[in-house]
């Protein structure tokens, strides 16, 4: 089956079986998508294919001549790594405004982790070229809306595969793409996951988000790429749902629309999980949960209120141990490439790196100090 037809496919069931016709028109007449093309990802492929009223795909290095507040999904092909500095700030403002974005493997390392840091990683393992069986953990969640049903179909299930379950579907791995691991368990929500590709390569997540600012951004990232060549068909159907699902679920909270829900379902539009503000560090450390991998100014017991201020000082043989792990990515720093710095009241490291990202937040992530050079 070709994307065309595949995507034909998914508009046709969703407005006959899935009961979602009016969101299909709302998103064919509303919805915009703009793709920041990647050297590893083909978006032409599926992009093209969508419903939508504007799609669009550009090079990383004309991306600031964009005005991204004409659209609502954003997808940034992998490895992300040609996306000028400059834009960074420029996409984290249209999510804290409620934009959304997807992002796709290697993204994780040279785009969500230094744009929005402290939710996701990259594990630094490097997955084989593979095909791996997924679990969906929560198949009631609009991203998923009908994936389970649909691929429960016969034309989508091979009668050979009886190793698979009906509910499970088969996801590509690329060759050394990047396992997601999850920071913030309170912030960051997993759809899909893997057992196989947990067993291999240390984490489970395939398909997560987690929602940024106070006016419903998002931000999505999956393993591997949205086109997923060697996922076979039923892989290919559920990818091509999920896509779909993304804007119509935007679309759906963008132009308030109800959808006679099939059951279990639930509206994020009606009911809004928690938004995580992008605010100074210190205002985020008294809005975000209480979690276990934080440090807030609360527990930090030494009583230092969050306008205290701290020096940065060079890392040296009486204020630093090379088995300390790094307070803001928490990799250790075996393979050092820059200096090292310390909050010299607390004397939390940092890569030379990571300190550069951290400080315009202003304060030390640990003990919520403002730096100072």
């Amino acid at each position: 089956m070709s994307w065309k037809d595949l995507y034909s496919e998914v508009k046709k069931r969703k407005m006959e079986a899935l009961n979602k016709k009016d969101i299909v028109k709302a998103v064919e007449k509303h919805g915009k998508v703009l793709c920041i093309n990647g050297r590893f990802e083909k978006p032409k492929k599926v992009i093209n294919n969508l419903y939508a009223s504007e799609k669009k795909i550009i090079d990383p290095k004309d991306v600031l001549k964009y005005n991204f507040d004409n659209y609502d999904l954003i997808i940034i092909g992998c490895p992300g790594d040609k996306i000028p500095t400059p834009a960074y700030q420029k996409i984290k403002d249209f999510v804290a405004k409620g934009g959304w974005i997807l992002t796709t493997d290697w993204c994780i390392k040279n785009f969500v982790e230094p744009v929005f840091p402290g939710f996701i990683r990259w594990n630094k393992d490097r997955t084989e070229d593979a095909i791996v069986t997924c679990q969906i953990i929560e198949p009631n969640h609009p991203f998923l809306d009908g994936v389970i049903s649909e691929i429960k179909q016969d034309k989508w299930t091979k009668k050979s595969a009886n190793n698979i379950k009906q509910e499970e579907f088969k996801w590509w791995l690329e060759y050394r793409s990047f396992p997601i691991q999850i920071l913030n368990h309170n912030a960051v929500r997993v759809l899909i996951s893997s057992q196989e590709l947990q067993q291999k390569w240390g984490e489970s997540p395939v398909f997560c988000y987690f929602d940024y600012g106070q006016n419903g951004g998002r931000v999505i990232h999956m393993i591997s790429h949205t086109h997923l060549q060697k996922g076979g068909s039923k892989g290919k159907y559920a990818s091509a749902l999920i896509l779909t699902n993304i804007l119509d679920e935007k679309i759906t909270q963008k132009m308030g629309l109800s959808k006679n829900a099939s059951p279990g379902y639930v509206s994020y539009g009606e009911s809004p999980r928690q938004q995580y503000p992008q605010q100074s560090l210190e205002d985020q450390w008294v809005s975000f949960p209480q979690q276990d991998n934080y440090v807030t100014p609360s527990n930090v017991g030494n009583g230092v209120g969050l306008t205290g201020t701290s020096q940065i000082v060079e890392a040296n043989d009486t204020n630093f141990t090379f088995n300390s792990k790094c307070v803001y990515c928490g990799y250790d720093f075996s393979e050092v490439k820059g200096k090292i710095y310390i909050c010299k009241e607390c004397s939390a490291p940092y890569h030379e790196n990571c300190l550069n990202q951290q400080i315009n937040e202003g304060v030390c992530k640990n003990c919520g100090r403002i730096l100072l050079w």
